[in-house]
């Protein structure tokens, strides 16, 4: 999982940095020359999206999912294995939920291709890499389940 996980939140940074780069250019572009990016917003779009799904193989397998913390004191100290397995049970539904909604729309895109609005670039394979990241997360979600769990404060 750990070669997963790198390839992972290297694709994340790279995301990153391409979407910050390309924001940068398009400000200099669009100020300094007159001169706009064609697609800059759609690219920076696209990017966002297999950023934020390369990220959920990470926060799946690290159990490092944005929480509420007003009950989880009080469940931790009165019911620890319920409110982990509640915890891993909804995380492990969650990733898995999103990865069949992307599923049924690369289905979708299969029978119907289409391609985005501006830059006409086939949305087959951007769902497609969502999907697949999306499907990654799955398999972290089920490696933190069955990893040893320490204890949250």
């Amino acid at each position: 999982m750990r070669p997963i996980q790198k390839l992972t939140v290297l694709l994340g940074g790279i995301c990153l940095i391409a979407m910050a780069l390309i924001t940068c250019a398009e400000v200099v572009m669009r100020y300094a020359f007159s001169h706009p990016i064609f697609g800059s917003a759609e690219m920076v779009q696209m990017v966002l999206g297999i950023l934020v799904f390369a990220g959920m193989f990470t926060v799946a397998r690290e159990r490092s999912h944005v929480t509420v913390s007003l009950f989880e004191p009080f469940f931790l100290r009165h019911v620890p294995r319920l409110y982990r397995f509640v915890f891993n049970a909804m995380s492990l539904l969650g990733v898995s939920a999103i990865a069949v909604i992307l599923g049924w729309r690369v289905w979708d895109l299969l029978s119907y291709p289409e391609t985005t609005v501006v830059l006409r670039l086939p949305m087959l394979w951007i769902v497609g890499g969502m999907t697949l990241l999306a499907a990654l997360a799955i398999l972290a979600a089920l490696a933190a389940m069955r990893a040893p769990q320490e204890p949250r404060e």
